[in-house]
């Protein structure tokens, strides 16, 4: 019974706590939800309060800002004339700075020819010097050897002369004898012929005339067909050696093209933002644009006349268009580009009609209006070219054969110049193989190939378009060797990279000392601009020799155009 009063107890000790928690939960849970009540009206009031103070608080701010944006604005208007004063005597620094270097850079070449020409001198010097002395032991020891047979040939004269003295008496003895016979036989003769001695002679000579006068006429018939053979070939000597003497005047191209413009205020306006609409169009056209005090002018510079003639018809267009953003300056320069090239082939058949020549085809017509943006050494190769073409007409009418085709082959002659691609083949050869491949006549594709001494001459044309290519460039002045290897350094820079993959244009600028690469969105990645920038400067610095520093850009950027209706 105990056990069972002990299990009762705990179960109604168990019930009553069970009850007391369950009373003291719902008592707090009440209390709770008042204090909830209450809370929230006090919240909704702070929020009234910090509403209107929020409100009173943001037009203060706002007052604030505004007198602190107009000061502010007041310092950058100042800032920027201080920056425009200062950028106006940057550029003036800039400018005295080229012009230092310009006459510097001078000076060094003047020097380094100077040197170059005393180390060729003492270099020829010690040579002769060297040879001087060969020469010199060589004649010694021959002065040796002379000696030595001098003295054989002495003893040996003596011994010579010994007996030459008793063969003279024998001879005399004998000639004394034969002079006593040829006496009596003459007399003997005498008598027999009936005629004198005197006679005798006289008829003889008669004979001895006649016979002479026979021989001397057959020899003039012989010397007279040989004359008649040769004279012609002699004739043709004589005319190519006389027209190497002929002079001819200079044709030199420019580096710059000066475009003329109405107001200096269109010089902000080619400039741009931030510069944007000049960087847009020197990226376009792969050249220089020079901005400076000049009033209107603005100068274009490049290196290659290609290049510059579009550039100066695409800022001309820019101009009378007054409409200058970099969308406009790729659309104005695609269009220039092609008004060039319809320009290129005008002037070709304008060359064909004034040298009279019919029946070239299209192909050839285009290269020899490009001619007119090219260069050798110095010399407009269009100029070059009509120029060999009315010398080699000149001279084949002297030699009687045919001007057409000499003026052909001259007019033709250098076009691998414009088609060269590579060092691997010369323009001589590049050329007679384009001309080959337009049908043009055999007696043309040899000269044009030969005029270089690379292959075989097989007519006169040859010779004749070789020695007037010589005419034309041997002028003094004519040709300028060393701003065509300036040329030729600017050149090398950007196939050096267009060779790399990905790459699509390359233009040389700031007179070398910039590279300016554009390389395709999709072959490039970011990473990769980088790679290709450095790979690019090590092959210029390994490959290249230049002056100062090259700055290699690489430019990759992706457009997408929609349009709105």
């Amino acid at each position: 019974m105990d056990g069972m009063q002990a299990v009762l107890l705990l179960i109604a000790c168990i019930l009553a706590f069970g009850a007391g928690v369950t009373l003291t939960w719902w008592i707090l849970s009440v209390r709770s939800r008042g204090l909830l009540n209450q809370a929230r009206q006090e919240a909704a009031s702070i929020l009234a309060v910090a509403e209107e103070e929020s409100i009173a608080l943001k037009e203060e701010v706002i007052k604030t800002t505004q007198a602190t944006f107009e000061h502010e604005r007041t310092e950058l208007h100042h800032q920027e004339a201080a920056l425009n004063k200062e950028r106006e005597s940057f550029e003036q620094e800039k400018r005295q700075l080229r012009q230092k270097n310009d006459r510097i850079r001078k000076k060094l070449n003047n020097r380094n020819r100077r040197l170059t020409k005393k180390q060729n001198i003492l270099y020829e010097a010690t040579q002769v010097t060297e040879l001087l002395q060969t020469e010199t032991e060589k004649t010694k020891r021959q002065a040796e050897k002379l000696r030595t047979e001098l003295e054989h040939l002495s003893d040996r004269a003596e011994r010579e002369l010994a007996s030459v003295d008793a063969l003279k008496h024998d001879l005399e003895s004998r000639q004394s004898r034969l002079d006593s016979l040829i006496h009596d036989r003459l007399q003997k003769l005498e008598l027999i012929a009936d005629l004198t001695q005197s006679e005798a002679r006289r008829h003889l000579r008669e004979e001895l005339l006649e016979k002479a006068q026979e021989d001397i006429a057959l020899e003039l018939l012989e010397l007279r067909d040989q004359a008649e053979a040769t004279a012609k070939d002699e004739a043709h000597k004589i005319v190519l050696t006389t027209m190497q003497r002929l002079a001819s005047d200079e044709a030199e191209s420019h580096s710059v093209s000066v475009v003329s413009i109405p107001s200096d205020d269109i010089k902000g306006r080619v400039i741009g933002r931030e510069g944007r609409n000049v960087q847009a169009f020197e990226a376009a056209t792969g050249v220089d644009i020079l901005i400076d005090d000049t009033p209107g002018a603005i100068v274009i510079s490049s290196f290659d006349p290609y290049r510059r003639e579009i550039a100066r018809l695409a800022l001309n267009n820019l101009i009378r268009d007054g409409r200058i953003h970099p969308r406009a300056i790729e659309r104005i320069v695609a269009k220039a580009t092609k008004s060039v090239e319809e320009e290129i082939r005008t002037l070709g058949e304008r060359t064909l009609l004034d040298l009279k020549l019919r029946g070239m085809h299209k192909e050839l017509v285009s290269i020899v209006g490009k001619m007119k943006y090219r260069t050798s050494y110095g010399q407009n190769l269009l100029n070059h070219s009509i120029q060999v073409a009315r010398l080699c007409s000149i001279m084949a009418a002297e030699m009687n054969l045919n001007p057409h085709t000499a003026r052909r082959a001259g007019l033709l002659h250098d076009i691998g110049k414009v088609l060269q691609e590579s060092e691997d083949r010369s323009h001589a050869l590049v050329g007679m193989d384009y001309c080959k491949r337009y049908q043009e006549k055999r007696h043309i594709c040899n000269a044009v190939g030969s005029h270089h001494d690379e292959i075989e001459m097989t007519s006169l044309y040859a010779p004749i378009v070789q020695v007037c290519d010589a005419i034309s460039g041997a002028r003094p002045g004519a040709r300028n060797i060393r701003r065509d290897e300036y040329f030729e350094r600017l050149q090398d820079m950007e196939h050096i990279a267009l060779s790399f993959d990905g790459v699509s244009l390359a233009y040389a600028i700031q007179g070398g000392r910039e590279l300016r690469v554009i390389a395709e969105y999709a072959k490039v990645s970011d990473q990769g601009t980088r790679e290709l920038a450095i790979n690019i400067s090590s092959r210029i610095q390994n490959e290249l020799t230049y002056p100062g520093q090259v700055n290699v850009t690489v430019i990759r950027e992706i457009r997408k155009t929609s349009v709105a209706r």
